[in-house]
């Protein structure tokens, strides 16, 4: 008889509702087990592949854990055509859009010239037990790639459906995180374990490594043994001192910690009996949550425990104290997991329909190969009119967490158009924005802040605006549908080889943008696009697309896609012109101080750079008619506000090379 071992445990009925909290759908106790049943699965090959060829040409498989991201490309008879893998995707842990822009760059690898449309998607998440995570999950991954259906479930549904059938089995899962999973014979479902960090995850990776930190930290404190963990985890950590783990630590993630495991377990293969104990600890705990699992399931004291993830893969001191613990109480037949990541989730198209521990999201769109851009899209399953205030403003909030996430993944992009606007600036050339709408008024507001800014000319750095400057006050309606407007507009300019030109789309697909970059491109310009839409394909020399996802308001681009046109804008224009030579020690020394404000802040400029007390640099801003490059010339050169105004125009005002030069 199993013992009657105490622990956390989520207790749940063989098919959740699919509907409210996680407690709701899962925390049930297991009266009689009566409810559905899972369906028996069909294995004829045969029957397989029909049911496939009904629902879909490809099938993307992907497992996503703490640390990494695993993904196939399965043809219509479940043959492998590709793989990928990529970062962490843990719905909790880094939220759900942060992880479905993480799974949207993987499937986009993988899927290369397919369409979207013709894909379905499976997959399975760590922490993505609650319904409604699920909900989300599948909703965020198939909108912004308009695929034809996505299945979502979690990691522990996943791979004890591929690898105990439609028996009863007991799936034990100890990587970075930990959990099990038991199934009877009818089907019926109870969950232990993977609280988190903060209730608890007993027997993963990360408790292992917070427990053996806690335990250096008494040693350190001379109430506990000594022990080489301490040496060793601050290595590991890249710290010098163990001391250091103050700080560390408040800024460690669960994945941060885990990694400190494969040093816990050196030490403790070397014999270190502190590292043992906390190995042993926390794989008796989970061998306690598996066997509370065997008894309340009333399964056979010598039935199947799959076994699954790297503690239990690859670490031999961890796996063997995990089975000499569940050997005290029965002869579990513990077995590796024959299936596993991807290939396993795929095992999911085997279901004749999906379980109510699955979500599944449908593209319901007449035209669904239809390229909607994804600002068009629905950003969530609420209506923001039915919101109260404060939920309005956290909604939006938790949209703009995606911003700078997205942003950060076009660097790349982003520093090349650096690089060429500040070869324009250096040339002679200007850098020109076109846009239309917001877009527009977003280059037209870069545009006007770069000559108070840097001290260039007003002509040097240009915004064209759609329907005009009339445009940035009202609507001008269908200005932004002329290509020949724009091209019009920007042939006025006279463009050259030595101009920047950035187009500034969110759509990715607007006439006046287009025609303008076309012309440019015509001239021999540098033509740059930038827009929220993956599926664009302007013929531009950079294009930068930051994957901000559906708007809150479907079509508002004012929202995630214009703060993201934002922040790429500062970062071209002040990039190119710190590169241009038009900033002098991080300082804006091309300011114009136009008020009480920027007067002091031009002093302190003058007096940090030219290493002078502030009554002496005040007196130089005045002799130089408030100019901070000039009054610095002055001050390094001794020379006459005359002298350094000559001398900075024969650099074309770039401080740094009017200083260097003899």
């Amino acid at each position: 008889m199993a013992p009657r071992l105490h622990a956390p445990v989520w207790v749940g009925a063989c098919e959740t509702s699919g509907a409210g909290t996680h407690a709701e759908s899962e925390r049930v106790v297991l009266q009689g087990y009566c409810g559905a049943r899972l369906h028996s699965r069909r294995r004829g090959k045969t029957i397989l592949q029909k049911r496939r060829r009904q629902l879909m040409s490809y099938v993307i498989a992907l497992e996503g854990g703490a640390t990494h991201t695993r993904a196939g490309l399965y043809d219509e008879d479940g043959a492998l055509a590709r793989e990928a893998s990529g970062g962490p995707a843990n719905p909790i842990a880094y939220g759900v859009y942060a992880c479905a822009r993480n799974v949207q760059k993987l499937m986009r690898e993988l899927l290369g010239d397919i369409s979207p449309a013709e894909t379905s998607v499976y997959a399975a998440f760590a922490g993505a037990a609650d319904a409604s995570v699920q909900r989300d999950m599948a909703k965020a991954i198939g909108t912004r790639l308009r695929l034809r259906r996505v299945l979502v479930t979690s990691d522990l549904h996943a791979m004890l459906h591929a690898n105990a059938g439609a028996g009863s089995g007991i799936l034990v899962i100890a990587g970075t995180g930990a959990a099990v999973l038991g199934r009877d014979a009818d089907g019926c479902l109870l969950r232990a374990g993977g609280w988190g960090t903060l209730l608890g995850d007993e027997g993963s990776g990360y408790a292992i490594a917070a427990a053996a930190l806690r335990a250096c930290a008494r040693a350190v404190d001379c109430v506990a043994l000594n022990t080489s963990l301490v040496e060793r985890l601050t290595k590991a950590a890249g710290l010098n001192a163990f001391d250091e783990f103050v700080s560390w630590s408040a800024r460690a993630g669960k994945k941060d910690i885990a990694a400190l495991t494969p040093a816990v377990v050196a030490a403790a293969e070397e014999g270190d009996i502190v590292a043992r104990s906390c190995i042993d600890e926390e794989a008796y705990r989970l061998a306690a949550l598996a066997l509370v699992v065997q008894e309340r399931l009333d399964l056979e004291t010598d039935g199947r425990l799959f076994e699954y993830g790297a503690l239990l893969d690859a670490c031999d001191f961890f796996r063997n104290a995990f089975r000499a613990a569940t050997a005290n109480y029965g002869e579990m037949q513990h077995l590796p997991c024959k299936l596993r990541g991807h290939r396993a989730v795929f095992e999911l198209t085997s279901l004749e329909r999906p379980p109510k521990w699955t979500q599944v999201w449908r593209n319901t769109d007449a035209n669904a190969g239809a390229a909607l851009p994804a600002t068009e899209q629905s950003a969530d399953a609420v209506y923001i009119d039915e919101l109260s205030p404060h939920e309005l403003a956290a909604a939006m909030n938790r949209g703009d967490c995606d911003v700078a996430p997205a942003v950060g993944e076009v660097l790349d992009g982003i520093a090349e158009a650096i690089d060429c606007a500040a070869r324009c600036l250096r040339a002679g050339g200007r850098i020109i924005y076109v846009g239309a709408g917001t877009s527009g008024r977003l280059g037209v507001l870069d545009a006007s802040e770069c000559p108070p800014t840097f001290g260039v000319p007003p002509e040097r750095v240009v915004g064209l605006m759609a329907g005009g400057d009339r445009a940035l006050r009202e609507s001008v309606e269908g200005a932004e549908d002329s290509a020949e407007q724009g091209a019009s507009d920007l042939a006025a300019l006279n463009v050259t080889e030595n101009d920047f030109v950035g187009g500034i789309a969110a759509s990715g697909g607007t006439p006046y943008v287009l025609g303008a970059l076309q012309t440019a491109r015509a001239a021999g310009a540098t033509t740059v696009l930038i827009t929220s839409n993956p599926s664009a394909n302007a013929v531009v020399d950079i294009l930068i697309v930051p994957d901000t996802g559906p708007e809150l308001l479907p079509g508002s681009t004012r929202l995630k896609a214009g703060t993201a046109a934002k922040m790429i804008l500062n970062m071209i224009s002040t990039g190119a012109m710190a590169q241009a030579g038009y900033v002098y020690k991080g300082r804006m020394v091309g300011m114009t101080p136009v008020n009480e404000k920027l007067l002091a802040r031009a002093r302190r400029i003058v007096a940090e750079i030219a290493d002078i007390e502030d009554s002496q640099a005040a007196a130089l801003l005045d002799a130089s008619g408030h100019h901070i490059a000039t009054a610095i010339l002055m001050a390094e050169h001794g020379t006459d506000k005359v002298e350094a105004t000559a001398l900075l125009r024969k650099h074309e005002g770039r401080l740094r090379d009017a200083l260097e030069s003899d």
